[in-house]
């Protein structure tokens, strides 16, 4: 039981404590490429490293920050700003790395602590809360400082039992990865589809070979003309149309965020540079194209949840003569950067994106591409919704295993069940 376990300072067990810097020139010199990657405060949450917004570095700043270096194994804590305490892995695929000052590394030594138990650890409510309390001591802004960490206590089971706990935690990790890499392959296949029919005109060109359109039955290829033929945005099938975007869709400004009301929720909120955590109400049903209005603009996300869209975003507000899907997947082929009205700031003006001249398919085959990638689609938010019910069970568990209230032998069947 936990009360045999001892607790620590966290700092005898660490061969590492430190965060980074951010490199001469600011965001000025951020890459959207590259071979080291550069994780910031908005790259860690609890829950996992989220990818949205990371940015790259040259070797040369890279050489400037190589005592920050990420190894595989370590511990990423936020410890300044709104998002102080945050804690996740370090991400092995975006090795290598460094931290700017906002991010702290922790690297346990191996022998004595499991980095996955620590994880899970700092992440449970209770030392969440003793965190925010310290980091909220400060004459400023919220901050952790390096003393801080150093004299954390940490309930230290024998190694094994960290590990177990490590394992059995991971298995919910696990799972909640492969769904989310299946809604990554499903989007892929949505996008393959639309970039067939819509972009590279595929069905239209094989009949013009005489050939059977691949992988579509007769009754979908049916709908497709035998001819390309000239237009003002170049060769397109014969019968569909040239027209503004605005006769598909229609795009609106997001809106502001209320700040007297709590801000974490379950609905995600999204700005211009994307996901940008959540809040306790949501504006617009799904699904929710956005894209950016001010300050980061040519991205396009899609929300399959209740979602919020920021004022420094535009959203689509009304599907005219087009489905959604095909809405999303479109303004993901346009080159909206090319619109930037703005010249400090960029900018995207939703009247010049609107009189956008685009291609106006055929309405049953737009009806049919819906009905297509529509089940896709479901399929993700069907896994979305088990990856909630995976996260809801784990931080149940969580404080229990980690206090040894309950067995670990009798977790392993929660997750196969879930």
């Amino acid at each position: 039981m936990s009360c045999n376990w001892p607790t620590v300072a966290l700092g005898k067990y660490c061969s590492k404590i430190g965060s980074g810097a951010t490199p001469r020139g600011g965001s000025s010199v951020y890459l959207d490429s590259g071979e080291i990657t550069l994780i910031r405060s908005q790259n860690i949450y609890n829950d996992g490293f989220k990818a949205e917004g990371l940015v790259y570095i040259t070797s040369e700043a890279a050489q400037k920050l190589k005592n920050v270096i990420i190894e595989s194994n370590d511990i990423l804590i936020n410890i300044t700003g709104d998002s102080v305490a945050r804690v996740c892995l370090a991400p092995k695929e975006y090795l290598p790395a460094r931290v700017n000052q906002h991010v702290a590394i922790l690297r346990v030594k191996p022998d004595e602590f499991d980095h996955r138990y620590l994880r899970y650890f700092l992440t449970s409510t209770k030392m969440q809360n003793y965190l925010l309390t310290i980091a909220s001591t400060g004459a400023t802004r919220n901050a952790l400082t390096k003393s801080m960490l150093e004299s954390l206590e940490i309930s230290k089971p024998p190694l094994d039992i960290q590990r177990n706990i490590g394992d059995v935690l991971e298995q919910f990790e696990n799972k909640i990865l492969l769904n989310t890499k299946t809604n990554q392959t499903l989007e892929e296949m949505a996008q393959a589809i639309f970039k067939s029919w819509f972009v590279d005109f595929d069905p239209v060109k094989a009949k013009m070979n005489g050939e059977q359109p691949e992988g579509m039955d007769a009754a979908t290829a049916s709908l497709f003309p035998e001819k390309l033929v000239e237009s003002e945005l170049g060769l397109i099938p014969e019968g569909w149309g040239v027209g503004e975007l605005s006769k598909l869709f229609e795009l609106h400004r997001g809106f502001d965020l209320p700040k007297s009301k709590r801000q974490d929720g379950e609905y995600p909120v999204y700005a211009a540079g994307g996901y940008h955590g959540t809040h306790n109400e949501f504006k617009m049903e799904p699904p929710g194209i956005i894209t950016g209005r001010s300050g980061v603009i040519g991205n396009v996300y899609l929300s399959l949840d209740k979602y919020w869209p920021l004022n420094t975003t535009l959203y689509v507000r009304e599907f005219r003569t087009c489905g959604p899907y095909y809405a999303y997947h479109l303004l993901r082929s346009l080159d909206l950067k090319s619109l930037n009205s703005g010249s400090a700031v960029p900018s995207l003006n939703r009247n010049f994106v609107h009189s956008t001249n685009v291609c106006h398919p055929d309405s049953d085959v737009l009806a049919k591409f819906e009905e297509i990638v529509t089940p896709l689609f479901e399929k993700m938010v069907a896994n979305n919704e088990q990856n909630k019910s995976l996260s809801e069970l784990r931080d149940t568990l969580l404080p229990k295993l980690l206090s040894g209230e309950i067995n670990l032998d009798t977790t392993e069947e929660l997750v196969e069940v879930n």
